[in-house]
């Protein structure tokens, strides 16, 4: 199973994010947004803090969770690689994540993502036990 795949858009820049738990899908997610912005293979965990969002449903907190990251990439400098989803319930995520300050030497950073959209997002179980998210990002 792929952890996530890369959609086409004529503007922008659209992703599928697979889990088998939701906290799976939601870590995938992240993970699928961060590889559209750079490189993560050298990314170490010299970063670390703790997010917490609230959602009115679970689309609505996949929006808020992935714009909440992308406001550590832009305010802290940091680019993240690794997010461990600590509680997650329909309406609220807790979760640490981790990753390093970027440093242009050394990181290689393909685009700039603006913001996560609403437009066709959807979080779904496809069959038991395995959990398909679809997100769009402003670029």
């Amino acid at each position: 199973m792929k952890a996530f795949e890369i959609l086409d858009h004529t503007a922008d820049i659209g992703l599928v994010a697979w889990g088998r738990s939701l906290e799976e899908l939601f870590a995938n997610a992240a993970l699928g947004m961060f590889s559209l912005i750079g490189a993560l293979e050298k990314v170490d965990r010299g970063f670390a803090t703790t997010v917490s969002v609230e959602g009115s449903d679970y689309e609505d907190l996949l929006v808020t969770w992935l714009n909440e990251l992308l406001y550590l990439f832009e305010a802290e400098e940091v680019l993240l690689s690794h997010f461990d989803i600590l509680e997650l319930g329909q309406y609220y995520l807790k979760a640490k994540v981790s990753g390093e300050p970027i440093d242009f030497a050394k990181h290689e950073i393909f685009r700039v993502v603006k913001a996560c959209t609403y437009y066709e997002v959807k979080v779904e179980e496809v069959e038991p036990g395995l959990f398909r998210a679809q997100v769009y990002f402003d670029i």
